[in-house]
């Protein structure tokens, strides 16, 4: 063999290990993100605030009871996102019991589907008739196929790499149910309507219908999948613009004629909950503030995607044409500009995770075509190895980087605080004191729990259930848990009352009776006027430190007058 043949061997060699070594990170992030699933789901309080309302809503429609009432009404609750999740959770429930680790299961679930909806994209941005017109050539290139096989189990893996996908992913929120269907309605367009291997007429047509229904679905899952809706008809107007207008109409017709029904069921109240009192107070630098630290986490696969939108871009200016834009494209501009919308108060970086499973498979779409223009100046596909021994470095370059952006893990026991002991990150902590590091900096999520804090969390159960009466409780579980309804949903009714639209007359004539036997705070998310009715009516009791918050229950004042007589 030549000098330089047998050195294009050795470097082709080390590029497939470099490839498996990034592989090997990845599949170590995955196991991170299991073993924080699993402690959730063995934690039986709320872990972020909010968890316990969802269950609650499920737990309502179970019984067949509302989930949007007035909030002015006892027991002043209602939910504010639209039902698909609950409706999904309310037969769990019925069959495996009021738990918070049915609903985190089921998101968790979810976010697994999403991993796989991406690895099926990704794949599909790898076929043969992406890379060259040779397909029975590929099949006798070896390299070529392993880069079809590991560059889409990169990019799904890079999905529960993400920081804001892994602190999120186990809750029992609806927001990964949201994106897995809209990232599902985006896969079946792409499918349908992808002109370098549509279907038959009558399979387009199916997978476009099917589409259009996943990305309704979604958008009554939780509204921000307005990204996925404006990305999804976007590609049809450019596709099929008749099929666009149908779709349009008959979609708008059928969540008219779903929002009006409700409406009306609810008295109004579901307009009220979901919509209006979602419009927030809005600061814009708390936006570039996470566009920042989003850029931050996840630079490599923003310019991939940045890459694969700009390429799609010269294609349609070249083509004087939109209809080579691809839905990918349009995915990951919407997902992106979701963003905007991170200023809102109540909203987080996780209305980006669209954005980054666009993101990641924007990023296998770009090798792809790296690859298949070094086929093209090559002999087509089957010399794709031969020709470019330095793909598989790249593929391992683009996503090693990625990974080293999202660094993040337990900083104890035996395993990870080895590894954390060998990357210099096992004395800093980024929620004190939990033994937890996370390159986004200060969260409140992601770490694992202390037994102490489920002892302190069932402590203050025991302290509610002895009180007489319902409880008025910044989070739900603790009621639940003691055997007791939910009265109130804090932010709900701090949101209303900011807006001008919550009559707190009938809570505060309570609070000012006494009505409740507790009052259990945590953030102090209620309006004020109800806060300095209930400092008036009672008192600082006892104080409980659980997930790294503080509790505070409060009794009637008379309790304390009577304590003092003793």
């Amino acid at each position: 063999m030549p000098p330089h043949s047998r050195f294009g061997a050795a470097l082709s060699s080390l590029s497939v290990v470099a490839l498996g070594l990034t592989i090997a990170i990845f599949a170590g992030y995955f196991v991170i993100y299991l073993v924080y699933a699993r402690a959730l789901f063995t934690f039986p309080f709320d872990y972020d605030q909010g968890e316990g309302f969802e269950l609650y809503d499920a737990i309502r429609l179970a019984r067949g009871e509302g989930i949007y009432l007035d909030n002015a009404e006892f027991p002043f609750y209602a939910s504010n996102y639209p039902p698909v999740y609950r409706l999904l959770l309310a037969p769990l429930v019925a069959l495996f019991g009021p738990h918070l680790w049915v609903g985190r299961a089921l998101a968790f679930a979810t976010s697994l589907a999403i991993g796989a909806l991406i690895f099926l994209a990704a794949r599909r941005l790898w076929q043969p008739e992406e890379l060259a017109d040779g397909a029975q050539k590929s099949r006798r290139a070896p390299r070529a196929s392993l880069l079809r096989l590991c560059v889409p189990l990169l990019a799904a893996l890079a999905f529960f790499a993400a920081n804001y996908v892994y602190q999120v992913g186990p809750l029992a929120r609806a927001h990964l149910p949201m994106v897995m269907f809209a990232f599902a309605g985006i896969s079946c367009l792409d499918i349908g309507l992808d002109p370098r291997r549509a279907p038959p007429p009558a399979a387009q047509a199916r997978y476009s219908a099917l589409g259009v229904v996943l990305l309704l679905i979604a958008g009554f899952t939780k509204l921000q999948a307005v990204d996925a809706l404006v990305a999804g008809f976007a590609y049809l107007l450019i596709r099929r613009p008749k099929w666009f207008a149908l779709a349009l109409a008959v979609s708008a017709l059928v969540t008219g004629a779903l929002v009006l029904g409700m409406n009306a069921a609810t008295n109004g109240q579901f307009w009220l909950n979901v919509v209006l009192a979602n419009v927030n107070e809005y600061d814009i630098a708390v936006t570039w503030q996470t566009y920042g630290q989003w850029f931050r986490l996840q630079g490599i696969l923003i310019i991939c995607g940045a890459l694969y939108v700009a390429w799609d871009v010269a294609r349609a200016a070249r083509a004087r044409s939109l209809r080579p834009i691809t839905v990918w494209s349009l995915y990951f501009v919407a997902g992106g500009a979701m963003g905007m919308l991170t200023g809102k108060w109540g909203a987080g970086p996780a209305y980006l995770i669209a954005a980054i499973a666009a993101s990641c498979v924007c990023a296998a779409g770009l090798l792809a075509r790296i690859a298949h223009c070094i086929a093209r100046m090559g002999e087509g596909q089957a010399q794709l190895a031969r020709r470019a021994p330095y793909l598989p470095a790249l593929a391992a370059l683009v996503f090693f980087l990625q990974a080293a952006l999202n660094l993040h893990l337990p900083t104890s026991g035996r395993i990870f605080g080895a590894v954390a002991r060998a990357i210099g990150v096992a004395d800093v902590s980024s929620y004190p004191p939990y033994p937890y590091y996370d390159s986004a900096g200060f969260t409140q999520l992601g770490h694992l729990l202390d037994p102490a804090d489920a002892a302190n969390g069932w402590a203050m159960v025991e302290m509610i259930r002895n009180v007489p009466g319902p409880v008025w409780s910044e989070e739900a579980m603790l009621t639940l848990l003691a055997g007791k309804d939910v009265v109130t949903n804090p932010t709900q009714l701090l949101n209303l009352s900011k807006s001008g639209m919550l009559d707190t007359s009938r809570m505060i004539a309570m609070i000012e009776q006494r009505a409740f036997g507790a009052v259990i705070f945590r953030a102090l998310f209620y309006p004020d006027d109800v806060k300095e009715a209930i400092f008036r009516n009672y008192y600082w009791a006892r104080h409980f430190r659980m997930n790294g918050f503080d509790y505070w229950v409060l009794l009637p004042a008379e309790q304390r007058a009577d304590e003092d007589a003793q």
